[in-house]
């Protein structure tokens, strides 16, 4: 593969983290005020970086590019229950992984629809399952390709509806200060998750590790600034929808659209769709390279597996059923970002850390970062 740049291996991390989700974080501020929101999406920021920092540790230390569960198989699955563990937690993901895959073909031939109404939905997601696994099959340096260029649009896109919404400010702003009480702290951690949900991309780490051949350096600086890309797509919905609506809703793009106009429903529809494609290539490759490792099966066979299963998942299941197995999905996440710490503790044991410096790798940054995921998995649960 040619060797590509820090930003194309950055790009897969934005591109991996950054979906539909995005579109409720500023709901989540509003109600959390300007300061608890800065802290939240800084911290979110840190403890994200730290934890693919690991990830990536861990990588380098097996000296090959496997995937997450081949990192759990080789340090954190051992004696009698090994193999329980190893084939449970196998179909455990593939199965989350494989739903996630279905709900991005839902969900962007629903906002598709609003635009083509004389097409089925189904037949529209069917168009997006061909052009998002075509990618996905002709391998990393294609996604790496798309990822780059996706991603960059997207920033233009951005930037596009920063321009209209400052030309719309609300004098009104809705944003409320949320104190220091129970209920101001709640609204806090149950911003600070949603955030964290939108800078997870632990599927790419590995990915961002072949992309740039294993150099230390490079790979640092990818996920550093894949996840400030995350981090600045994110304040700038959250800033433009707060500054024009005159009700922050729960989908952002409903009262940012209906403040600014009908610029603002396109650019931000063609926004997640184009999130929706970048999170379909990282998970779809990932959810291939799982298959393909765990079964020693070709690369061709377990794409096969890996999307047509994700595919037949649209047309057999209720949209109100795929909502419950994303949540389920997400909660899956909040087990896997667990089990990196443990599993980087082992791994790394004994052995100064390449990849990280002694600050980062220390017993209390682990140890914040195991609290501030289990902060992330409260906070998933609370109504805001």
């Amino acid at each position: 593969m040619k060797k590509k740049t820090v930003f194309t291996a950055a790009a897969i991390v934005a591109g991996n983290g950054i979906g539909s989700g995005v579109m409720a974080i500023p709901y989540f501020v509003s109600k959390t005020g300007a300061v608890g929101g800065a802290i939240a999406f800084l911290t979110a920021y840190l403890i994200s970086v730290l934890l693919h920092l690991m990830i990536a540790q861990i990588m380098l230390t097996m000296g090959e590019t496997l995937d997450i569960l081949g990192a759990f198989n080789v340090y954190l699955f051992r004696g009698k229950l090994k193999n329980i563990l190893k084939i449970s937690f196998f179909i455990i993901m593939v199965i989350v992984l494989e739903t996630n895959l279905a709900a991005y073909i839902t969900g962007a031939s629903a906002i598709m629809a609003e635009f083509f109404p004389g097409i089925s939905e189904k037949l529209l997601g069917t168009a997006f399952f061909v052009f998002a696994a075509a990618v996905v099959l002709l391998g990393l340096r294609a996604i790496c390709i798309g990822e780059n260029v996706t991603v960059s649009i997207m920033a233009t896109i951005l930037l596009v509806a920063l321009f209209f919404s400052f030309r719309n400010i609300n004098p009104a702003i809705s944003i409320e200060n949320a104190g220091l009480d129970a209920t101001g702290l709640l609204r806090f951690a149950a911003t600070y998750s949603m955030i964290m949900f939108s800078f997870s991309a632990i599927f790419a780490v590995p990915q961002v590790i072949e992309c740039l051949d294993h150099d230390e350096a490079r790979v640092r600086k990818s996920i550093f600034l894949g996840l400030l890309m995350n981090l600045v797509i994110s304040v700038v919905i959250t800033v433009c929808t707060i500054i024009t609506s005159k009700e922050v809703t729960k989908v952002a793009i409903v009262g940012w659209a209906d403040a600014v106009g009908g610029v603002i429903r396109i650019l931000g529809s063609l926004f997640i769709i184009l999130a929706m494609f970048t999170s379909y290539w990282s998970i779809g490759f990932a959810t291939t390279e799982i298959i393909s490792n765990q079964t020693q099966k070709t690369f061709g066979l377990s794409f096969v597996l890996a999307t047509v299963p994700a595919l037949l998942l649209t047309f057999l299941l209720s949209n109100g059923f795929m909502e419950y197995m994303k949540l389920a999905g997400g909660a899956v996440a909040v087990i896997i970002s667990l089990m990196v710490i443990p599993t980087y503790l082992i791994a790394t044991k004994g052995q100064k850390t390449s990849i990280m410096t002694p600050a980062e790798a220390s017993k209390a940054s682990v140890a914040i970062v195991f609290i501030m995921y289990i902060v992330m998995a409260v906070g998933s649960l609370i109504s805001v």
